[in-house]
């Protein structure tokens, strides 16, 4: 059977602007079917296209002719969970302030099951974990990873960086100022997320004997330019080759400011000896411990990561050294080029 639907211009736009915006899954399936009919699919493509059923095509567009645009909205009425009260929303903001460990559990990180044993035991009250899951998030709740942090706070943390910042403002043409680090290279990919079929999960080879190389990288805080050199190690050898061919790369600068983190190849007897030899051109400056949140160049790190390393196919280390320095020519200036929209090059 074939089912004719036109829509007109403006109501076509307004479908495929609430398909983008919309949060309800219901709602956007019910907008991509009667795109899909209007741009003259039948209804068993349609039913293939959204994996839903052939009847969800007849209802949905039976919907629409009766109701106009609002048939689109899921007008389902949701029952209130009626054990859930602010005594029980307190308990479980309570155990998010805990390790389950401290409450006599095995596990150290908390589960939708396991919070609703905990409830079940203090307050007698049985909640499912999809109910659990709700809750959390009407509380404004979330799951996400914690970061790491010193037990003993680190005197002068302020002080340290608000020197930094003072320094990153007046950087010149003659006092340059970097963020520097490191990122590890593994011919082993890294297993990242991606868009799959349902039922069809890709399988990632990986070579069996990992190889690593280090990418060493300064970002000019100015300009936005992006020093790197790649390394066989990362060691105080390595490190200071990367300081000369920084130094080399800048030689009309006076002198050079360096931020980076408190790694031992950044501190080592050995590039101490080193830049006493630049008679004072190159400057580190050293950032609180455990402040990665503070190192701009983190962020390049992980663009290259999302852009590179995850999810390669590569079975040799030299073509992913390739691709990372082609990502890291093409990311300049950082920020603001968006390499993901760059084709490669044939």
């Amino acid at each position: 059977m074939t089912i004719h639907v036109r829509l007109p211009r403006a109501q076509l736009r307004r479908m495929r602007r609430r398909l983008r915006k919309t949060r309800c899954r219901i709602e956007a399936l019910r907008c991509r079917v009667l795109i899909l009919l209007h741009e003259g699919f039948s209804a068993g493509s349609v039913s293939e296209v959204t994996g839903c059923v052939r009847a969800m095509v007849y209802r949905t567009l039976y919907r629409f002719e009766d109701l106009g645009e609002d048939g689109l909205r899921d007008q389902r009425t949701w029952r209130e969970p009626t054990k859930v009260t602010a005594d029980i929303e307190t308990h479980l903001l309570g155990y998010l302030e805990q390790a389950p460990r401290d409450l006599g559990w095995h596990r150290s990180t908390w589960t939708l099951e396991l919070l609703g044993l905990q409830l079940e035991h203090d307050t007698g009250v049985r909640l499912s974990p999809s109910w659990i899951r709700l809750v959390l998030r009407s509380l404004g709740c979330r799951r996400g990873r914690p970061r790491a942090g010193l037990r003993i706070p680190v005197r002068g943390r302020r002080k340290v960086l608000k020197r930094i910042q003072k320094l990153v403002r007046s950087a010149t043409a003659e006092q340059e100022v970097f963020y520097a680090d490191e990122a590890d290279l593994h011919l082993n990919p890294r297993i990242g997320p991606t868009y799959l079929r349902r039922g069809r999960q890709p399988i990632v080879l990986t070579p069996g004997k990992n190889v690593k190389r280090y990418v060493f990288g300064a970002w000019n805080v100015r300009t936005g330019a992006i020093v790197h050199r790649v390394a066989h190690g990362k060691n105080s050898e390595a490190f200071i080759a990367f300081i000369n061919h920084l130094s080399a790369s800048y030689r009309r600068a006076r002198l050079l400011h360096v931020v980076l983190d408190n790694y031992i190849i950044h501190k080592s007897r050995r590039t101490i000896r080193h830049l006493q030899t630049l008679a004072g051109r190159v400057r580190l400056h050293f950032l609180p411990p455990y402040s990665p949140q503070d190192n701009p160049i983190e962020r390049l790190w992980k663009q290259m990561h999302d852009h590179v390393t995850r999810n390669h196919r590569h079975r040799e280390i030299d073509p992913l050294v390739a691709d990372a320095e082609r990502f890291l020519e093409a990311a300049q200036p950082f920020p603001g080029t968006k390499v993901s929209t760059i084709r490669a090059a044939a």
